[in-house]
């Protein structure tokens, strides 16, 4: 039903080819996402770019700078991106992180802990196994256009790791989608480890997942230095399979 208003709502505001793609997509597509883990006891030794953020839970009066639309098809509002912001600030899902610079709100993301289980099925459609006691999900990372030159993300992504750990959590968890296959290489130089493959086949409006537990021998190049395009071309053909 989240998926139906969210359309509704693109349509009403002129957005009409994102709603298109979307409706394409649910007719016939193949994906898959790999399931990527990090401990968070241990800490991040990578060298990742920072810039001064603050780091905290969203406020109800902020969610109109992730979500506001334009009238009509202005492609730099990320209309489907700002749709599905929406539909996850309605829906419950309370455990939604921004970072914040001199500009204001800029990123946002979830993490989601175990006892929302029952909502994040709901939200998602069974497109993420259920969290365990001691496991946190982080899902939907959404940088503003005009900020995403800065090294907001991995800022963010740092600080969410420590608040997992503050939390009393053990490790968080992120499905990255095979078709980005720099930012699987930027999560794998942080020390994220994949643990599982998903498989998601949509035909005729119908879905299948489908969970893989992670063979590094599946996908050459996966964590290894090296070409860009060539890693793509390993990660397509491994999604056709």
């Amino acid at each position: 039903m989240g998926n139906i208003r969210k359309l509704l709502w693109l349509l009403r505001k002129g957005h009409f080819r994102p709603v298109l793609r979307r409706l394409r997509r649910c007719l016939w597509h193949d994906g898959v996402a790999f399931g990527l883990a990090y401990d968070v006891q241990v800490p991040v030794t990578a060298r990742i770019p920072r810039t001064p953020v603050e780091v905290r839970p969203i406020r109800r009066e902020e969610w109109t700078v992730f979500t506001a639309l334009p009238p009509g098809g202005n492609p730099g509002a990320d209309p489907l991106i700002r749709a599905s912001a929406r539909n996850l600030l309605e829906s419950g899902l309370n455990t939604c992180y921004v970072g914040v610079t001199e500009d204001g709100p800029v990123y946002m993301q979830f993490l989601v802990r175990a006892e929302q289980n029952k909502r994040l099925a709901e939200v998602y459609g069974g497109l993420f196994p259920p969290l365990a006691d001691d496991e946190g999900l982080l899902e939907f990372a959404f940088s503003l256009q005009q900020h995403r030159a800065r090294p907001v993300m991995p800022t963010v992504l740092l600080r969410l790791i420590e608040i997992a750990r503050e939390q009393g959590l053990l490790r968080v968890v992120m499905y990255v989608h095979a078709d980005s296959p720099s930012l699987i290489r930027f999560y794998l130089r942080v020390g994220f480890v994949p643990f599982a493959v998903r498989v998601e086949r949509w035909r005729l409006l119908r879905r299948r997942l489908e969970f893989r537990p992670f063979a590094p021998d599946a996908i050459g190049g996966l964590d290894e230095p090296g070409d860009m395009n060539a890693l793509a071309e390993s990660l397509s053909r491994f999604a056709a399979s």
